[in-house]
């Protein structure tokens, strides 16, 4: 019974993970900065979303409840991500 169990939660720990993958690959890093760059990349977010390019702002570290206290200082982390799709025009706009 136990090695059903380890079975079954590797199983799910794969789909997790592949899913996170999949979703992951369909984004592109355009920047990452702290403090005054990354107000600037928050700036080419507005643009790029007023261009109707699809794009994504990561604030903060992605880590977890546990990790928080060791990551006071990367609060201010900015990270431009942009839709796979919309990567040529975005870098065209954003030269």
């Amino acid at each position: 019974m136990e090695t059903l169990l380890i079975i079954v939660l590797a199983i799910l720990f794969l789909i997790l993970v592949s899913i996170r993958t999949i979703r992951n690959l369909k984004w592109v890093r355009f920047g990452e900065a702290f403090g005054k760059q990354g107000e600037e990349l928050l700036g080419d977010y507005h643009y790029l979303t007023e261009q109707g390019i699809t794009c994504r702002v990561e604030q903060g570290l992605p880590t977890g409840k546990l990790l928080k206290p060791l990551a006071k200082n990367l609060d201010d982390r900015v990270a431009l991500f942009v839709h796979r799709d919309d990567a040529a025009k975005a870098r065209e706009l954003l030269k």
